[in-house]
């Protein structure tokens, strides 16, 4: 590794250089009769095909969006106050499952959301306050398994996970990964407007 002369000026303002922020990951969270519903089918699932420790640990959940960002709590959770504020409760009605391709090698199995509207609505809104350059677009879904080897989605027998409910979406919960962390931990739970 090349070292720093520390009489040498350096040609990049200090602030140019990357410095390792923290994971916010945003997104809805099912009430507890849809978490254990997912819980069982990868249960299931894992009873007849292989699946990995991740897959299965895994907690249902709608995924929002995830950034890296300087590590600030306050600032973050200021800016989507700011954004979400006066965004209402919405039901979020599931409709079966839907299969995600990921090229010939692998298949995700999740459950369909029925009404994307107001979660694409909520995504917008933070891309607008965290990546208002991007114009990435997401379709919704609760994850049942991902990623799993083709030859190993073929042997399932779909039907068997064609789960439908609804629930009543009151809040957002923000997750976060400090620099050095394992895993997630909550950070930040808003609640919408009744």
């Amino acid at each position: 590794m090349r070292r720093v002369n520390p009489n040498q000026l350096s040609l990049f303002h200090c602030e140019m250089t990357p410095a390792r922020g923290a994971s916010y990951f945003i997104i809805l969270s099912p009430i507890e009769r849809v978490k254990e519903v997912v819980k069982s089918a990868k249960e299931m699932l894992g009873s007849q095909i292989p699946l990995s420790g991740t897959n299965m640990k895994a907690v249902a959940h709608i995924s929002l969006m995830k950034f890296t960002a300087a590590d600030d709590d306050e600032r973050i959770i200021k800016q989507i106050v700011s954004v979400l504020s006066s965004f209402p409760c919405f039901d979020v009605i599931v409709a079966g499952n839907i299969t995600f391709k990921h090229g010939e090698e692998s298949r995700s199995l999740v459950l369909k959301i029925d009404n994307p509207g107001p979660i694409q609505w909520l995504h917008m809104l933070l891309l607008s306050a965290f990546s208002p350059r991007s114009s990435k677009k997401i379709t919704p879904h609760i994850t049942i398994a991902r990623s799993i080897p083709t030859a190993d989605f073929e042997k399932i027998d779909l039907s068997a996970f064609n789960y439908h409910d609804s629930f009543l979406c009151q809040e957002i919960t923000v997750l976060k990964k400090a620099p050095g962390d394992r895993k997630y931990k909550i950070c930040f739970v808003m609640p919408l407007c009744k």
